[in-house]
């Protein structure tokens, strides 16, 4: 009995040092002949975090206003970002991702999740759970404090972090200017063109705009 208390009390320390996620539900979209503007909503789970936030820190980046995510060490922050690799650190049950920064202005569709194609540049976030925990080329929003990498960028060790696979986001093409690493870019065949906003995205839209998951993921660097 005391070993079944042992481990069951083993087990909820685990559970209990995940990182909270939370993934948005992929609906069918439908057009509806019209478009709307809304605010940002956290989810439920998500809020206390929102709530964390400073006023300046809401908006990181838009068309008036410029975000640099290297001069932000030591804050809290919410940043939004594009999963580009994924490495399990060794000998533990936490995994860091690298992130390509986007812009955000508070706003977004009230149907899809809206952010810039525009970004700062690449950061890491260090989340702890025994799994890969999302998908090469998803968006994600993660809040925690800003420190610095072993390679020296950014790291946010995530306190919590919000999911958006494919098929519940899409871009701008307004924002602060484009900072974001040109490995990335490259793969942007509608960029310059003024074609990566599109309301109702299907895969090939974010082949278009990202590239080819296959080509990200685990243990890029």
């Amino acid at each position: 009995m005391r070993i079944l208390i042992l481990v069951a009390a083993f087990l909820a320390l685990e559970c209990a040092a995940q990182t909270p996620m939370e993934t948005e539900p992929v609906k069918e979209l439908k057009p509806t002949g019209g478009l709307s503007t809304c605010g940002y909503k956290p989810v439920s789970a998500e809020e206390p975090f929102f709530k964390k936030l400073s006023a300046d820190e809401q908006v990181t980046g838009s068309f008036m206003k410029g975000y640099d995510i290297r001069k932000e060490d030591g804050k809290f922050v919410s940043w939004f970002g594009v999963v580009r690799g994924l490495t399990r650190l060794p000998n533990s049950n936490s995994w860091e991702l690298l992130l390509e920064h986007k812009y955000f202005d508070g706003l977004t569709d009230c149907h899809i999740m809206l952010v810039s194609n525009s970004g700062s540049g690449d950061f890491a976030a260090r989340l702890d759970t025994p799994d890969v925990p999302v998908p090469a080329l998803t968006l994600i929003r993660v809040y925690g404090t800003v420190g610095r990498s072993d390679r020296g960028m950014p790291l946010i060790r995530a306190e919590f972090v919000r999911v958006w696979p494919w098929m519940t986001f899409t871009f701008t093409d307004l924002g602060a200017e484009n900072r974001g690493n040109a490995r990335w870019r490259k793969e942007c065949k509608v960029c310059g063109h003024g074609k990566v906003y599109r309301p109702y995205p299907d895969r090939q839209y974010y082949l278009d705009v990202l590239g080819d998951p296959a080509h990200y993921g685990a243990f890029l660097k």
